[in-house]
């Protein structure tokens, strides 16, 4: 089984060679961010686990192949409605953290106007929509019996690796005691970040993908999109905008093991918790 998931891997390099090339620029900026931080050697531990774990979701998903598939209805309506999401959301961030305006004192009635566009960002509108358009809960994702026997060893791994490569940037400590307490943590980890986002993605790659008829660079650009939504309020932080884009760029490869997880175990369950228990800071260089 070993060998047959290394030649479905490299089976799956020739056959979508453009976003084979894309991931690997990404992973050499990505060690480019380590040596300008002086944290290489993290930069190649974390790209070395993200492939283990591609590794580990591909030797499973071989084994035992998901029987659902995700269903999409209309890929070129639901793919505006992503695109639309995205570019609602991103002006809620762009509103709440650019250094050109003061939320804090906007005037009321602009940020009330504002405000509803945060159903956008986490992306609560975009699920209404799609249920509203007759989706049940399991065509969206939501499935117990696929791929949740993987979180364990992800996320162990992603622990161990943390702690023995790079304790300096271990967050657990700093993420519990932000949030309060170690249920705290899980839930916002959980539902704010790794739901939210998770499933954001999942609408993503499904609908452009089957618009576009390539999964694999329908699942880079989607992935590619939820890192850089990371930047308005990373930019805010130091006001640094190459910091902000290369920070972004580092996010790429565990969004893309994470969104990689819900293709092939065809439930965002997995990329859920995985997403919503990283504490660890293995990205974070």
């Amino acid at each position: 089984m070993i060998r047959a998931t290394f030649l479905f891997q490299w089976a799956k390099v020739k056959e979508n060679f453009l976003t084979f090339l894309l991931v690997v620029i990404t992973a050499l900026v990505s060690v480019y961010i380590g040596y300008k931080h002086e944290t290489i050697g993290q930069s190649f531990a974390y790209l070395g686990a993200m492939w283990l774990f591609s590794f580990f979701i591909d030797f499973y998903s071989l084994s035992r192949p998901a029987k659902d598939v995700f269903v999409v209805r209309n890929a070129k309506r639901e793919s505006i409605y992503f695109i639309i999401s995205f570019i609602l959301g991103f002006v809620f961030l762009l509103f709440r953290f650019s250094p050109a305006i003061d939320w804090q004192h906007l005037n009321p009635f602009v940020r009330l106007a504002v405000l509803p566009l945060i159903l956008f960002t986490f992306p609560i509108a975009l699920a209404i929509i799609l249920l509203y358009l007759k989706y049940k809960p399991a065509d969206l994702g939501i499935r117990l019996n696929n791929g949740l026997i993987l979180v364990i060893p992800i996320a162990l791994i992603s622990a161990l690796v943390n702690r023995f490569v790079c304790p300096q940037s271990l967050t657990y400590d700093a993420i519990i005691a932000e949030t309060g307490g170690i249920v705290s943590a899980l839930a916002m980890g959980i539902i704010t970040a790794g739901l939210s986002e998770e499933f954001f993605k999942m609408v993503g790659q499904t609908r452009l993908g089957a618009y576009i008829q390539n999964f694999g660079l329908a699942w880079f650009i989607t992935v590619v999109i939820w890192a850089f939504m990371h930047a308005p309020k990373w930019y805010s932080e130091d006001l640094d905008m190459t910091e902000a884009i290369l920070g972004s760029i580092r996010i790429i490869p565990i969004g893309l093991m994470w969104s990689y997880m819900t293709h092939r175990t065809k439930s965002i369950l997995p990329s859920v918790l995985v997403h919503g228990t990283n504490f660890w800071g293995l990205q974070n260089f």
